[in-house]
């Protein structure tokens, strides 16, 4: 039996150099990206995971080495800010996208024709063959043989806003699922994600996950969502002292993976160590340094003493000040109400908060999360109840929007106006020191902004924030633009947090490391509270729609419609086939409604969307049909009732 061929490389980074100023960010980096891959790139923010994107995607340019991708692949890459044009409108946005699709199905017609029209015996016939074999296989991979339909599909899946609203009115999760489909429908050889999940909600998150699991091209990305690692990688890549490691398999295999690494790497500094300790005995003794083997051990003992410790990250520290500790009466919903305009987004919701709820809150994107939040909060009037805050009650938001940065400005200017030392309550910190728990140098408080890598400036704007200290958290999307040690540390902050919470959150992962009861937004405004975390939130779904077939199966056989006596049906005797259709209308109804039932079901499955668009569409229209055939046969089962009695 033959071995299995190696995976073809399809791009490679070979002994990448980049520095900002003075300080390397990497350092000699190779890496290759193979077909099929899947990787997924971690680290620290700050370490390059975004710049090492950047290079591969050709946006930014090395100090050193070279990146080389094989001839004809195709690269895109989602950023964590959106290269969109806020002036067009979503349709025009897809169009351009698709445009890509149609160029490369023209050259593949205009190869041709061209093939068609050249002798056989030519060298031009065989480079033309070649180039139309590489072009069919582009569009095979691009899906971009019907371009329009891609697209159509690609926007109903991603549940995008209507294609005539300009994009510079989008939400921030609709610009992000907007821009996630332009690079969807380019279909490339090498997708670059960095952070896809960030502002998207978790049905569109669960749907890429089905997508790039099946994708046909090779994939890297960079995401904070452990959930979507594992689903979706089969490789780790992290990169770690200006260097990459690489990993086999998914996530959780790579902690036992970087696990086992550490252990070495201990038991090899604990051996060193205990070397030196043993050779500076000897030499201490008085040991004479004049033979060649004493002379040998000594060069040995000064080796082994210069090669110094591995490299270790500093201890990272989170420390929120309270002002003081929460009274009895902390926060309270009543009855409140709220919306804009036509829309209700929540109706008639209770709240009552007490010491130690942690409470995530979730919903599709626009729901009404952070309106709700924000009424809580009480920064918003609700349009009916009242919210009740306790008198020590002191709020510490969060939001997902970071503060405009100065380049310019100090870093001490940034965190507390130029401050040295800052009150809290009772407390008084001095800046300097609480700055360094974030790993920052305390003399780097003078240092601009703008030498400040994108993951670095949102840890300080954290930094910024809860220096403000508070009792309550209120935490709207928190783990965007965070690294994984960066958000374990917030998870057992916030678990170890005296004080209560409420978060907006679309990380399953993070939402079950922390949470004690969950909000759920559903429809018609009902907000449901589950006690537990996103586990129980799915076992409370799963019951929910087992509940919803049972009660519509026991309505249709054991509870008929209101009869409505219709005066000018009276008198009027039925018919033999009329008495036939009224003895049959129960079991007829039943069965049309089992229908609904189980089209509704399966709508709610994550890869329902996934399908082709005519085929949701058809699906959709037969919900729609179902359900008006229930409304005729209730009323046809109401008119032949009146008519009986």
């Amino acid at each position: 039996m033959s071995a299995q061929a190696a995976p073809k490389p399809l791009l490679s980074v070979i002994g990448a150099v980049k520095n900002y100023g003075s300080q390397p960010v990497l350092d000699g980096v190779s890496l290759t990206i193979n077909e099929g891959d899947r990787v997924g790139l971690i680290g620290r923010n700050g370490c390059g995971k975004s710049t090492l994107m950047r290079m591969m995607a050709g946006l930014d340019r090395l100090d050193a080495g070279e990146i080389t991708v094989t001839q004809g692949m195709r690269v895109a890459m989602l950023g964590q800010q959106s290269d969109l044009d806020r002036n067009q409108t979503v349709g025009e946005a897809l169009r351009a996208a698709a445009s890509e699709l149609h160029e490369l199905l023209e050259s593949y017609q205009e190869t041709m024709r061209r093939l068609a029209g050249a002798s056989e015996d030519s060298r031009e016939y065989h480079q033309l063959q070649e180039q139309c074999d590489h072009l069919h296989h582009a569009l095979d991979i691009a899906d971009g043989w019907h371009p329009e339909q891609e697209s159509r599909r690609v926007a109903s899946a991603l549940r995008l806003p209507s294609e005539d609203q300009l994009l510079s009115s989008l939400s921030g999760g609709e610009l992000r699922r907007l821009d996630m489909a332009t690079k969807i429908i380019l279909h490339p050889d090498i997708l670059l994600l960095d952070e896809p999940t960030n502002h998207i909600d978790t049905e569109s998150i669960a749907w890429i996950e089905g997508y790039l699991e099946r994708y046909e091209g090779a994939c890297v990305l960079v995401t904070h969502d452990r959930y979507f690692l594992d689903r979706v990688v089969n490789r780790i890549v992290e990169l770690e002292f200006s260097h990459v490691y690489s990993f086999p398999g998914s996530y959780a295999r790579f902690l036992e993976q970087k696990s086992a690494v550490e252990e070495v790497r201990a038991r090899s500094e604990d051996n060193r160590l205990a070397l030196i300790r043993r050779e500076l005995a000897w030499y201490r003794r008085g040991a004479q340094a004049r033979t060649t083997k004493q002379k040998a051990r000594i060069n040995r003992f000064v080796e082994v003493n210069e090669e110094g410790p591995p490299m270790q990250h500093r201890d990272f520290l989170f420390e929120i000040p309270e002002p003081e500790r929460l009274g009895k009466n902390i926060l309270e919903a009543r009855q409140i109400t709220h919306g804009y305009g036509d829309r209700t987004l929540f109706h008639r919701f209770s709240l009552y908060m007490r010491s130690g709820m942690r409470v995530g809150i979730i919903g599709p994107n626009g729901c009404g999360k952070t309106t709700l939040v924000r009424v809580l909060m009480g920064t918003e009037r609700p349009g009916k109840g009242e919210v009740a805050i306790g008198d020590t009650t002191h709020f510490l938001y969060l939001d997902q929007h970071h503060a405009d940065v100065d380049p310019a400005q100090s870093i001490l200017d940034f965190v507390s106006d130029g401050a040295r030392f800052w009150e809290v309550g009772k407390h008084r910190v001095f800046v300097p020191a609480y700055v360094e728990k974030f790993l920052f140098d305390k003399e780097s408080v003078h240092m601009p902004m703008g030498n400040l890598s994108g993951g670095e400036r949102n840890r300080l704007d954290l930094v910024r924030r809860l220096l403000r200290g508070g009792n309550f958290l209120i935490l709207d999307e928190p783990t965007n633009d965070l690294d994984l040690f960066t958000l374990r540390l917030l998870e057992e902050t916030i678990t170890a947090f005296e004080g209560c919470a409420l978060v907006v959150s679309h990380d399953r992962y993070f939402l079950n490391r922390i949470c004690t009861h969950l909000l759920v937004f559903g429809e018609n405004g009902e907000i449901h509270e589950i006690t537990g975390n996103y586990d129980d939130y799915l076992l409370f779904e799963e019951r929910r729609k087992e509940d919803r077939v049972r009660e519509a199966r026991a309505a249709s056989a054991t509870a008929p419609a209101p009869v409505r006596r219709d005066e000018t049906a009276r008198g009027q005797k039925l018919s033999w086939k009329e008495k036939q259709e009224l003895e049959g209308m129960e079991a007829v109804i039943l069965e049309v409604e089992e229908q609904v039932t189980a089209l509704e079901v399966e709508m709610q499955l994550p890869g329902f969307y996934e399908q082709p668009h005519d085929l949701v569409l058809t699906k959709l229209d037969a919900l729609k049909t179902a359900r008006k055939r229930v409304e005729d046969l209730y009323q046809r089962w109401q008119e032949l009732e009146a008519r009986q009695s």
